[in-house]
């Protein structure tokens, strides 16, 4: 049984689903916005509650307004997990994380379809 072989040409229609490259685009804009937003939305020096810390890693405390608390060990802050907003940076940041895998399975998935179809 003899088999062709087809050529993949980079000179022709790109493969790739339009946005893909806007996904770099957004996610460091994500970054960008969450980092000049983290000082501004963080409680500043003050202590976080000794109690209301979950394992010792997530800061849990609902009677805390902020969004951002600083870090029990080290430097930097985390998430006030019983602020609803920390959900929603979860929920962007598992967006913008699983975007790339969405889209290479897309793309991935459109390229074998037009190399089986010729």
């Amino acid at each position: 049984m003899l088999q062709t072989i087809t050529a993949v040409s980079l000179s022709g229609p790109n493969p790739l689903p339009p946005g893909f490259d806007w996904m770099l685009v957004g996610a460091l804009a994500v970054i960008g916005i969450l980092s000049f937003l983290v000082p501004l939305l963080a409680r500043g020096n003050k202590t976080a509650n000794k109690e209301a810390w979950r394992g010792g890693v997530f800061y849990y405390d609902p009677r805390d307004p902020a969004l951002f608390v600083p870090k029990r060990f080290g430097i930097g802050y985390t998430l006030n997990f019983a602020n609803r907003w920390s959900w929603l940076i979860i929920g962007i940041l598992v967006v913008v994380i699983f975007t790339p895998f969405v889209f290479t399975a897309i793309t991935v998935t459109t390229i074998r379809h037009q190399l089986t179809s010729h």
